[in-house]
């Protein structure tokens, strides 16, 4: 098994990219602290969310046999407006 804590992601020229989708003049710059940050921003979202959506899950399957239950694509619906509302 590999060791996810070494891994980047989201990846700083991935979210680069994005931010530039949204740039009128295809001439601006970006500066690389400022793609840190967001990168740092996108990264604890998305763990917040993950977090979140394990709880929500947890918390259905009381009184069932499961013991891990599976987060699926419902769970995060359920969790992302108040996720929105706190970030």
């Amino acid at each position: 098994m590999s060791d996810l804590t070494n891994l980047e992601y989201p990846k700083s020229k991935c979210v680069e990219k994005i931010l530039k989708l949204k740039f009128k003049n295809a001439n601006t710059k970006i500066q690389s602290d400022a793609v840190k940050l967001v990168t740092e921003v996108l990264k604890i979202f998305i763990t917040e969310a993950a977090a979140r959506a394990a709880i929500q899950a947890q918390s259905e399957c009381i009184g069932e046999n499961d013991i891990i239950p599976e987060v699926n694509n419902q769970h995060l619906e359920k969790i992302l407006p108040q996720l929105l509302l706190d970030f």
